[in-house]
């Protein structure tokens, strides 16, 4: 029987998918296990009667020794699916080695296996080409990164929660409400831990605005309005030429694949009071035939003439502008360095998506949509997603029962309006900036983040409460199938 701080586990002591620590340097087994109650990780004694009888001097120094234990070596994960967003999380490694390493790679791309294994300094025997081929040998790390297609997240996960291994989830966690399902079971029962890639959390903006409305500075919120502008050049690299285009790729539709953070992001403001009802409209307005501009050709280095002067031209934003997004084209085509002679050759190639008009794609899901949210105590809420703005941006404005908070999350600071009667105009105005936090990294500097926080939940220590577990994300996620679901019936309200 095993135990945990003063008490026993439940179900008659017994533990559930606990995985055996060894000593470092030795191969005996120690006294003592990381397993889960309640679904969080604890500190299990091996036995109960021997953990009453110690005195509490005796009780912290098992608990420092386990917390050593832990702390004692960088924690080890193993990539699978080396895209761009794995790259991002994995490359903090080199930055901070005595913290965590990455000791193994799984992607179908023999090349992109090879540059991790050059990156990190992975052995040829811990590289694989399928999850399958990973989860068939012992475990040797302590977790992943799953940075597969989104179609691909469930799959992927369920022989890895199996092997024991807990996982970094990138967003959208599941494509719909089956597969999302199959993983919360799987996660339950094999007792493993899933955060998912909700990075804007971790932003201070975004924690900034939690930690009011937690405080009750505005009092209850009545209403949440939160809108994304996708820019032009984001918008024709991933949703209208890229992977994302085409549900048969990807798996989801934009609402899910681009603006899932931001639907976390209200779901995670609104906490305790859960979305009941939805409904959703959108459709494809920009990117059709009958808006190319007149004359235009199918490919833009082939046979358009107005090609110089079209905002999506392939080669002034693929090839002249490198800084916009470009970097996701190279990689994912299998070209990470060549000259602008043979990107030019590359993008003449009919068969390359990235040389198509853009307004010719034949585009399988739609480039804005908006949805209308009713929430248990009868607050509102809206978010619109906007593709092919000229630059990008996230809006938000929460109005409560005492003031309201407005802010744009790329100007990197948000106003807080607070009614008093007394005051100039009615109320009193606060300006908070968050530039210094942010830093001008990319999602308020949420990708460094949350590999971070990952590694501290390995370690068996309290992870951030911007983590996002998978019944947390359910949520959001839950509230995105159904609008989409009432997009396809007209905007008709579906429950949630």
């Amino acid at each position: 029987m095993w135990g945990y701080g003063e008490a026993l586990l439940a179900k008659g002591g017994e533990y559930a998918g606990c995985g055996t620590n060894r000593r470092s340097g030795t191969s005996e087994e120690s006294d003592w296990r990381i397993g889960f109650v309640a679904g969080q990780r604890k500190l299990l004694w091996k036995n109960p009667g021997e953990w009453f009888m110690m005195d509490r001097q005796q009780k912290n120094s098992v608990r420092e020794e386990w917390q050593g234990e832990m702390s004692s070596r960088p924690i080890r994960i193993i990539i699978v699916g080396m895209g761009v967003r794995s790259m991002i999380y994995a490359r903090e490694a080199l930055e901070h080695p005595n913290r965590f390493q990455i000791v193994g790679v799984v992607d179908v791309n023999p090349e992109r296996v090879q540059t991790a294994r050059k990156t990190f300094g992975i052995p040829q025997e811990h590289c694989f080409s399928s999850v399958e081929e990973l989860a068939a040998v012992p475990k040797f790390a302590d977790g992943v990164i799953n940075g597969t297609m989104d179609q691909q997240h469930v799959p992927t996960s369920l022989p890895l929660l199996r092997r024991g291994y807990d996982i970094l989830l990138e967003k959208p966690f599941a494509v719909n409400m089956y597969e999302a399902e199959r993983l919360l079971n799987c996660e339950h029962v094999t007792n493993r831990h899933i955060m998912v890639c909700h990075v804007l959390r971790y932003a201070p903006f975004y924690r900034k605005i939690k930690e009011i409305l937690t405080a009750g500075e505005i009092g209850r919120v009545v209403d949440i309005r939160m809108a994304e502008q996708v820019s032009y050049f984001h918008e024709s690299v991933s949703y209208v030429r890229g992977k994302y285009a085409s549900p048969e790729i990807c798996g989801s539709g934009m609402l899910l694949s681009k603006s899932c953070h931001d639907i976390d992001i209200m779901t995670w403001l609104m906490r305790g009071n859960d979305p009941v009802s939805v409904s959703s409209v959108g459709n494809v307005f920009q990117f059709k035939p009958e808006m190319a501009p007149e004359g235009a050709g199918n490919y833009c280095l082939v046979d358009c003439p107005v090609e110089r002067t079209c905002p999506y031209s392939a080669r002034c934003l693929y090839i002249e502008h490198p800084q916009r997004w470009t970097g996701n084209i190279w990689h994912d085509i299998g070209y990470e360095e060549i000259s602008e002679e043979e990107k030019v050759a590359v993008l003449s190639d009919p068969e390359n998506p990235f040389s198509r008009c853009a307004y010719r794609c034949n585009l399988q899901i739609v480039d804005h949509q908006s949805m209308l949210v009713c929430f248990a105590d009868g607050a509102t809420g809206t978010f619109s997603m906007n593709g092919g703005s000229s630059a990008s941006g996230r809006h938000i404005h929460i109005t409560g029962t005492r003031g309201e908070i407005y802010g744009i999350f790329e100007e990197e600071q948000f106003k807080v309006h607070r009614i008093a009667p007394d005051a100039p105009g009615g109320r009193i105005t606060e300006v908070v900036d968050v530039s210094r936090d942010q830093n001008g990294n990319a999602h308020g500097g949420g990708d460094q983040a949350i590999i971070h926080d990952f590694v501290t939940l390995l370690r068996g220590e309290e992870p951030s409460p911007c983590c996002t577990t998978l019944d947390d994300s359910m949520t959001g996620h839950r509230l995105v199938f159904r609008a989409e679901e009432s997009r396809k019936r007209n905007g008709a309200m579906v429950t949630v």
